[in-house]
C-alpha cells in the first residue's frame, strides 16, 4: 500500500488540492460538505486496485477530511463495463481531491492486469494444447520511474511475474556487458566474481554461436533476444540436460505470443505488458 500512497499524495501535490477553486466555489454556494460517490468501470477489464482502496482511505484520514468505504472489489475481479468497482462517502473536498489522481492510477494498474492476463491466458490455452507446462508470463524493466512497484503489482494480479524488480534482483548480462567486458566468457566470469552467490546469472545471446558460448561458461539462464519462433526452435536442441532456464524476449505480444510456447521455454518476457497499455476506462460519479 505505501507505493499507492506515496503516488497518491504526488497527485495531490501536483494538483494543488488546498487551493481548488471550484470546489471552494461550489461548496460556499450552500451544498452539502458530504456526498456518496461510487467509481464505475466504462470498459472490460480486470480490477488491480485494491490496495489504491486502502490508501486512499488513510490519505483521506491524514487530511482530516475521511472518507468511508463501503463496498470495494477485490484485485483480480474481472470488469464489465458498468459495473461498480467502489462506493465511497465523505467529505466533498477530500472525495473530489482524491478522484483524478485515483482513477488514473487505478485505470492504469487496472489496464497492466488486463494485459498480463489476456497473455497468460494465450499462451495457457496454447501449452493445454500441446500439453506442455506452461511457461511463466513476465514483465521487463520498461516502466516509468517511480512506477515499478505499482506496476508489477499489477503484473500479479494479472497472473504474470515480474523480471528484476531492480538492477540488484539479479544478474542479467546484455549485449551493452559484453561489449564492455570484452566477450561473453569474460562478463559472466566477472559478474560471478562480484556478485552475491545466491543471484541467478542469465545471459542475453543474439545467435546461436553466442549461446554455445554462455553455455559452455555454465550461465544458470540464458535470455533468447528477437529470436524467431524457429531459431528458439534450434536453440533449445543444444541446451544441456542439466537445466539452464530459457527466457525468449523481444518483440513478444498478443499477436505473436503463442508461437513462442514451446517445449523448454520457461519464460516469456514482453515489454508490451507495461508499455504499450491501455487503461482501463474509469469514472467516479457523485450520488445525488
Amino acid at each position: 500500500m505505501n507505493f499507492w500512497k506515496k503516488a497518491l499524495s504526488i497527485g495531490l501535490e501536483e494538483d494543488c488540492w488546498q487551493w481548488d477553486w471550484t470546489t471552494r466555489g461550489t461548496l460556499s454556494a450552500g451544498g452539502s460538505q458530504m456526498i456518496s460517490a461510487k467509481i464505475v468501470a466504462k470498459s472490460d477489464g480486470i480490477w488491480a486496485a485494491e490496495e489504491g482502496v486502502y490508501a486512499l482511505q488513510h490519505l483521506s484520514d491524514e487530511m482530516g477530511m475521511p472518507i468511508q468505504i463501503h463496498e470495494f472489489l477485490k484485485n483480480g475481479r474481472e470488469l464489465k463495463t458498468g459495473w461498480t468497482t467502489v462506493e465511497l462517502h465523505g467529505p466533498v473536498r477530500s472525495i473530489l481531491a482524491l478522484e483524478r489522481p485515483f482513477l488514473n492510477l487505478a485505470s492504469y494498474v487496472s489496464g497492466v492486469a488486463t494485459q498480463t492476463r489476456h497473455l497468460v491466458n494465450l499462451v495457457q490455452a496454447r501449452s493445454k494444447e500441446l500439453k506442455i507446462e506452461a511457461p511463466r508470463v513476465a514483465s521487463t524493466r520498461k516502466s516509468l520511474p517511480g512506477f515499478r512497484d505499482l506496476v508489477t503489482s499489477g503484473v500479479i494480479i494479472g497472473g504474470g511475474s515480474s523480471h528484476r524488480l531492480n538492477l540488484s534482483g539479479g544478474i542479467l548480462i546484455k549485449e551493452n556487458h559484453i561489449a564492455a567486458a570484452g566477450g561473453i566468457t569474460q562478463a559472466v566470469q566477472s559478474c560471478r566474481a562480484a556478485a552475491p552467490h545466491t543471484l541467478r546469472t542469465e545471459v542475453e545471446v543474439t545467435s546461436i554461436p553466442e549461446l554455445r558460448e554462455a553455455l559452455e561458461v555454465q550461465v544458470d539462464a540464458v535470455l533468447l533476444d528477437n529470436f524467431e519462433p524457429a531459431q528458439v526452435v534450434e536453440a533449445l536442441k543444444i541446451m544441456p540436460s542439466k537445466k539452464v532456464w530459457v527466457e525468449v524476449s523481444g518483440g513478444i505480444s498478443a499477436a505473436n505470443i503463442e508461437s513462442y510456447v514451446l517445449k523448454g521455454v520457461d519464460v516469456i518476457s514482453s515489454g508490451s505488458i507495461t508499455h504499450s497499455v491501455k487503461s482501463v476506462d474509469l469514472s467516479l460519479l457523485c450520488l445525488k
